[in-house]
């Protein structure tokens, strides 16, 4: 709630950007503020998304009409 990340990022997804470099700089951001761990994943308006986390493990996964991902490490 300290940074309200999810609409930090959903701002810069809005404004244009990549899913999947805003997932990774939001990551960047939790962690110089606030030295904090987790995880986002996106999505923007094409279908394009993006995934990102600092922890050392963390589920996840990402189903297209092409495949289905996932794991605990990306």
């Amino acid at each position: 709630m300290k940074l309200v990340l999810a609409k930090w990022a959903a701002d810069r997804v809005a404004a244009g950007n990549l899913p999947q470099w805003v997932a990774q700089e939001a990551m960047n951001y939790l962690k110089q503020r606030l030295n904090g761990h987790g995880g986002i994943i996106l999505l923007d308006a094409q279908g394009r998304f993006g995934l990102a986390h600092n922890t050392p493990r963390m589920a996840w996964a990402i189903r297209t009409t092409e495949k289905l991902e996932a794991g605990t490490e990306r």
